[in-house]
């Protein structure tokens, strides 16, 4: 999946549901996400912008959820930085926060890659990621898991997070 396919069809959702609030991490989706999300009031939205602190969006998100618990909290994530603060998904069962985490997984860290790209003639070191299934991770913490392989399944899955 392209990942502003992708955003659109969470834009869509998102656009349907009253008063939701997103959190982006740091890297690319990060930097696509900034054009391509909208919103229905101020206020909706948390970035890391030129901070560049990998693993941002969800701890931010379980804080926007504790301080407006009426509204739905969503955080996007590359892999890469979700590997930061999966952990996070402990606390949120812990203490009862529920959040939505949609994690855009790529096999890489996507902006260091680039870096790589542009700097060092295309040798890759430690940018590649091997990564487990963050749904299964995720189920093992006992919270909800889900995996889209195919951008017509993103909608009905974003959906059914939110209902959790």
């Amino acid at each position: 999946m392209k990942p502003r396919q992708l955003l659109r069809e969470l834009e869509k959702v998102i656009m349907e549901t009253d008063d939701v609030v997103i959190g982006t991490d740091v890297g690319n989706i990060s930097a696509v996400a900034n054009g391509y999300t909208q919103f229905k009031r101020p206020q909706s939205y948390l970035a890391p912008m030129t901070f560049g602190n990998c693993g941002y969006s969800l701890p931010a998100i379980m804080g926007a959820k504790v301080a407006s618990p009426e509204r739905p909290c969503i955080a996007y994530s590359g892999d890469g930085s979700f590997g930061m603060s999966i952990n996070e998904l402990m606390t949120c069962h812990r203490s009862n926060i529920p959040v939505t985490a949609v994690v855009f997984n790529n096999g890489q860290w996507g902006a260091e890659k680039k870096n790589q790209v542009i700097w060092y003639e295309n040798r890759y070191v430690g940018s590649n990621l091997d990564n487990p299934s963050y749904a299964e991770i995720s189920r093992a913490m006992k919270c909800e898991g889900i995996t889209v392989s195919h951008i017509d399944e993103v909608g009905d899955a974003l959906k059914e997070a939110l209902k959790m």
